[in-house]
């Protein structure tokens, strides 16, 4: 066991690569999420920024769930565009599994570690099991991207407030694409999307149960049960009434 000392060891260390506007940062994960409805494309916006960061120097590769049509037209030497395919009709892996054998292909044949994976909504809905999460793909992401030392902007579709706070959670940044709306629609569509998300639970209202069957309202009241001297008593009680005062 090798021990250094702190100022060789500090002097030995590097300030981390920014590959854009120091929000994505090398051997970092990047989220980019905007709701479907959202004036900004995020996948063009995904494709300069890949573009930026390869015309940089560094080889990057973008795994899209969908074909870019003609989003793909772009002059850097250095970006790869990928959309993985099942082999057959009766491939059974999940489109997940695809995609992560597409980046261990590159990472065990190539020198790229920077990739970006649009979008993890679309493959988990391609997805079964819990590939059908776009959390849980999201988490196998960040693994691989810890265990490689991988670059990944990753793009998602708001969801579900649980499910955008746990992809958010596990990366290390996070662009939202919302706040480039007007504040008017937006306000008007942070009021709807308020409601919206908000579960609408209905209550029945119910009575307690009772310990005992209430009485029924007009049930006489029973009689009292008297000791033998106590009707005498009361005996002799009406017989000095009717005395004193005779009918």
């Amino acid at each position: 066991m090798v021990f250094q000392q702190s100022k060789s060891f500090f002097d030995n260390q590097k300030q981390p690569v920014s590959l854009y506007q120091g929000v994505w940062l090398e051997n970092t994960t990047a989220l980019i999420h905007s709701p479907r409805s959202c004036d900004v494309d995020k996948t063009q916006m995904a494709l300069s920024i890949a573009k930026e960061v390869a015309d940089g120097g560094r080889d990057v590769l973008y795994i899209s769930a969908e074909p870019l049509m003609g989003k793909n037209r772009t002059e850097a030497e250095r970006l790869f565009i990928f959309t993985p395919e099942f082999e057959s009709i009766d491939d059974e892996r999940d489109y997940a599994d695809l995609v992560f054998e597409a980046i261990d292909h590159a990472v065990r044949n190539t020198a790229i570690r920077t990739i970006v994976v649009d979008s993890v909504t679309r493959i988990a809905g391609l997805s079964f099991g819990r590939n059908a999460s776009a959390a849980y793909i999201m988490k196998r992401l960040v693994a691989l991207q810890v265990k490689c030392k991988l670059s990944l902007l990753v793009l998602a579709d708001d969801t579900t407030k649980s499910a955008m706070r746990a992809l958010g959670a596990l990366a290390s940044a996070v662009i939202s694409l919302a706040d480039t709306s007007d504040k008017s629609d937006k306000s008007d569509k942070s009021d709807l999307s308020d409601k919206s998300d908000k579960p609408v639970k209905t209550v029945k209202a119910t009575t307690p149960p009772m310990p005992h069957r209430p009485f029924p309202v007009g049930r006489p009241t029973p009689k009292p049960v008297l000791t033998r001297q106590q009707r005498r008593a009361l005996a002799r009680q009406q017989a000095a009434k009717r005395k004193n005062f005779p009918c």
